[in-house]
């Protein structure tokens, strides 16, 4: 209680942005145990988590990715198996859901699960910026897309007998759909099978070891498989500036990070793009999008960041597709 009441007045004193984030740092060095993170958002939402999937869908199907899944692994799904539970609707009959800290519990996603069902019973068109104007990437246009989730698709993968059996391993009964939530997973010790598809949606910007993920990654793609990503390189709100993250030196930065158990590791695109070179994936679609204004001025960034790009500079987001 008194922990909950010291965040709340820290969120809405004086301490906003950096100030509240520099508190919650230094107090993670005292008491590494507190739970500061409630959720990640997003993903609470069935809404949310259809939207999501059907944007990645629509663009892995535009640039090759012709076929349903069978095997798919979620980097990060963070408050709930939602965009996971949706390739499940459509056929996929494998899904290992990755973190680094438990947020998802069984209740939670048998709710979302149900209402994804109706959605796609339904086949609600994809919901718009309109509804969710941070959600990345954008689409050209967002009606239901029946050219991929064809009514033959549909019939076979919302069966009763598939939903229900989607419905049994999502609480714990073990049957021919599988259903993997793995916490942490970078402890893991087991093997995994080989991915059709390894996805995450606002994720790589919070992972420390990029250079090892995208090595995962490859390592466990099938040779036709495919990855996407849509990478969030803003401040997350701890700077006024979407972009004022770079102006702090590693130091103070580690100050602001503590012993958390994430943050942002406050890398550009480029750096990504060097790591997907290095494992010989290929980037067969990168859109990136540009922040408009509120930025800071290329002479406040710190060393580290001296010799970046006008891209990376102006680069607030980008949606990858891997092959």
């Amino acid at each position: 209680m008194a922990l909950n009441s010291l965040r709340n007045f820290l969120k809405q004193s004086s301490f906003m942005r950096t100030g509240y984030h520099t508190c919650v740092g230094l107090l993670s060095n005292i008491f590494p145990n507190i739970t500061f993170a409630q959720g990640t958002g997003g993903t609470v939402s069935a809404r949310y988590c259809y939207s999501v999937f059907l944007r990645h869908l629509v663009l892995l199907h535009a640039n090759g990715m012709k076929h349903i899944p069978v095997s798919v692994a979620e980097l990060g799904p963070g408050d709930s198996l939602g965009i996971g539970l949706c390739y499940l609707l459509v056929g996929s009959k494998n899904y290992f859901a990755l973190d680094l800290v438990k947020f998802s519990d069984v209740s939670k996603n048998v709710q979302i699960f149900d209402e994804l069902i109706q959605l796609f019973q339904k086949r609600e068109p994809i919901p718009d910026n309109a509804e969710f104007p941070l959600i990345k990437p954008e689409l050209e246009t967002y009606e239901f897309p029946a050219h991929i989730l064809t009514d033959e698709i549909l019939q076979e993968s919302l069966s009763e007998e598939r939903i229900a059996a989607i419905r049994n391993s999502l609480t714990g009964e073990k049957n021919e759909i599988t259903i993997e939530y793995i916490v942490p997973w970078i402890q893991y010790k087991g093997d995994f099978p080989k991915m059709d598809l390894i996805f995450s949606q606002a994720v790589l910007e919070h992972v420390d070891d990029l250079e090892n993920t995208y090595r995962i990654i490859k390592e466990n793609l099938n040779n036709n498989g495919y990855s996407c990503h849509v990478i969030d390189f803003k401040s997350h709100g701890i700077t006024k500036l979407w972009n004022g993250h770079w102006a702090y030196s590693d130091r103070f930065w580690n100050i602001i990070r503590g012993k958390r158990p994430y943050l942002i590791n406050r890398e550009p695109l480029s750096t990504h793009m060097k790591h997907i070179g290095e494992y010989n994936l290929n980037a067969v679609y990168v859109s990136r999008a540009e922040e408009k204004g509120n930025s800071i001025k290329r002479n406040r960034v710190a060393k580290r960041y001296n010799q970046i790009s006008d891209e990376d500079f102006k680069t607030s987001s980008c949606f990858l597709i891997l092959k």
